[in-house]
């Protein structure tokens, strides 16, 4: 269960790093979800195409974090990670809070290195603000690559 290990200590390391943060309209921290924000009603069908349900006010700020793959060598394993953040503001100041949060995730997760004591993030880490932005909600994501401890064979008789 080493995905979900991790899942659950980048959850906890980044809503300690994160929870005195005021962002938005709202002047609150973000919301930390492992995967995707949580259910938000039914998806629409609008002229046969499923639309699912968009993200409401209180959803803002947020962060998921979501596991994308994964690959075991002989002597470590590595997972993907997205992490995803997102900020709602009426003002100029919605493109300065998503970077400053984007900011702050990257100067914790490299200066730390190493979470719950067996996950290493290897560089690069990469980080997009889109360019087109669903104004006045902000969104942008990071790209990291964990080292995870790989599972070792078992031979019977031995």
């Amino acid at each position: 269960m080493t995905a979900p290990s991790l899942l659950f200590a980048l959850k906890d390391f980044i809503g300690e790093k994160t929870k005195n943060m005021q962002l938005g309209d709202g002047d609150r921290p973000p919301a930390v979800h492992l995967g995707w924000l949580p259910n938000a009603g039914q998806p629409e069908v609008i002229n046969g195409k499923l639309i699912p349900p968009r993200a409401s006010d209180s959803d803002f700020p947020y962060i998921i974090i979501r596991a994308l793959d994964g690959e075991d060598g002989e002597d470590y394993g590595s997972v993907k990670i997205r992490i995803l953040v997102g900020t709602k503001s009426a003002d100029d100041e919605g493109y300065l809070d998503i970077l400053h949060l984007i900011e702050v995730l990257r100067n914790s997760l490299l200066s730390t290195a190493v979470i719950g004591q067996r996950f290493e993030i290897k560089r690069p880490l990469k980080w997009t603000l889109y360019e087109d932005q669903p104004y006045p909600e902000w969104i942008g994501e990071i790209m990291t690559t964990w080292t995870v401890p790989t599972v070792l064979r078992e031979v019977e008789g031995l």
